[in-house]
């Protein structure tokens, strides 16, 4: 799989280019490359996507834009959940 994250966020397996879904869902695919191997707290995700005003329901939204970007990206990228520790 290619991606390209100058410019429109884009994939390719193989020479077919693949369908990454709603531009919110393209871009947190890009804020996930971005941030390669380190986690992304939910609240960066929000303002990267939305701004400081997120619609109802945002983070509903966010576990459905990873849920649906998994089958997409399958083998070649792993997105995980975390919970976040606190002192």
């Amino acid at each position: 799989m290619r991606l390209a994250v100058l410019g429109p966020v884009r994939a390719w397996r193989r020479d077919e280019e693949v369908d990454l879904g709603s531009p919110q869902q393209r871009g947190l695919l890009a804020l996930l490359l971005l941030h390669e191997g380190r986690p992304v707290e939910t609240e960066a995700i929000l303002e990267a996507l939305w701004g400081e005003h997120g619609p109802r329901g945002a983070r509903g939204t966010v576990r459905t834009y990873v849920y649906r970007l998994r089958p997409i990206l399958g083998d070649m990228a792993v997105i995980e959940s975390t919970a976040v520790a606190t002192a």
